[in-house]
């Protein structure tokens, strides 16, 4: 066995050990296959990173999967690719320059709750609260694909908003049209939901160029870009083959 098959197989067993690959569900990882078109690729060169925000391809296929998750298409240029929804929410919420002490509205942070607790964001009062000091407006549709957020489209706040939809992109208990009143929320959330690229896994920014510009400068400040080997994990469960 080679280097790259060594250090690739060490990589899938110990994330499958460590509980975050469940190889049970439908549609298992067919792991030989993915591992063999990794190795096919670095063996290629591939060992360097790849485009900062994250491969073309990639990005071109979040981005047309939006609207299967309820939001407008994205171009390439209106997503990032990031390691996970968690690093997504960090570089969204330092693009948006949402500090200590920067409140917001929305949904409770949740599963986010120790991100915003160490960045000491405050929630605040919808009715009491001061708008024009608002930073942002959160929503969490990670547990409700049916989840109502008119109510906080309509109220005009002139702040960002985030949507957090976890592993909903790709998987089809989700919206089948996409609502062209979201067509500024800044959308986070992983490619967990793609079984066949499991082990490894991937998060995502999608939102307007203008608005993504300044959320990839924080992503490529703390990490430069995501590993290659993770990204085409995700193009194989997407069906692109060597």
């Amino acid at each position: 066995m080679s280097a790259v098959e060594l250090a690739l197989s060490w990589r899938a067993r110990a994330a499958i050990e460590a509980g975050s690959g469940d190889l049970s569900g439908p549609d298992p990882a067919p792991l030989p296959e993915l591992l063999e078109s990794l190795r096919h690729h670095l063996l290629a060169g591939e060992t360097h990173y790849p485009a900062r925000p994250g491969m073309v391809d990639l990005r071109r296929l979040v981005g047309t999967a939006l609207p299967g998750a309820g939001y407008p298409e994205r171009g390439a240029d209106g997503v990032l690719i990031t390691a996970s929804e968690g690093e997504s929410l960090f570089v969204t919420l330092l693009g948006l320059g949402a500090g200590k002490g920067a409140s917001y509205t929305g949904s409770a942070p949740g599963r986010h709750s120790r991100l915003f607790d160490w960045m000491g964001l405050v929630m605040a009062d919808p009715d009491a609260a001061d708008h024009e000091a608002l930073a942002f407006d959160y929503t969490d549709r990670a547990h409700d694909a049916a989840q109502e957020t008119r109510g906080r489209v309509e109220r005009d706040y002139s702040v960002p908003r985030i949507h957090a939809i976890g592993d909903r992109l790709f998987r089809s208990d989700a919206p089948a049209h996409s609502d062209d009143a979201l067509a500024n929320v800044i959308v986070i959330g992983s490619l967990d939901g793609l079984a066949a690229m499991q082990p490894f896994r991937l998060g995502f920014v999608a939102a307007p160029p203008e608005t993504l510009a300044g959320i990839a400068r924080w992503k490529q400040a703390s990490s430069i870009c995501s590993p290659a080997p993770s990204q085409r994990a995700a193009l194989f469960a997407q069906g692109v083959r060597p």
